[in-house]
């Protein structure tokens, strides 16, 4: 997705207009999670694509949707894929503390698998970083 298209959508969407806007959680603490729901919308070529890579975390609360928290997974202005059901529970209320999306470190597909891979900031961390924010 081209990036002024990206700006266009954060525009009418309500959420920070460039990722310089959102706060940069990759230099906190972090661990290795597998994004889940990606099937059918990541192709092989950005699977097979190896190294760091820019990913946003989101956290979408829908109203009638029957889970509690979902923190969306986004490249290049575009989902990925989501968060485990149980480690977006975990974060989602820090993410909404420091405005409900935030840079992240993704390392892509490991040579092992074919499911993609976020850095998140463990959850003391993304905590003391929200008390001193705050």
């Amino acid at each position: 997705m081209p990036v002024w298209w990206e700006h266009l959508l954060h525009v009418f969407s309500g959420h920070a207009s460039r990722h310089a806007d959102l706060p940069d959680l990759r230099g906190l603490p972090s661990r290795r999670v597998f994004v889940a729901r990606t099937p059918y919308i990541v192709n092989d070529h950005e699977r097979r694509g190896q190294g760091d890579r820019l990913y946003v975390l989101r956290h979408e609360d829908y109203a009638g949707s029957s889970r509690a928290a979902d923190v969306a997974v986004y490249a290049n202005g575009r989902g990925v894929g989501y968060l485990s059901t149980a480690t977006s529970a975990e974060l989602a209320p820090l993410l909404d503390a420091i405005g409900g999306a935030a840079v992240v470190n993704g390392v892509g597909a490991g040579r092992e698998s074919i499911r993609l891979r976020v850095e998140i900031p463990t959850v003391a961390a993304l905590a003391e970083y929200v008390r001193e924010r705050a």
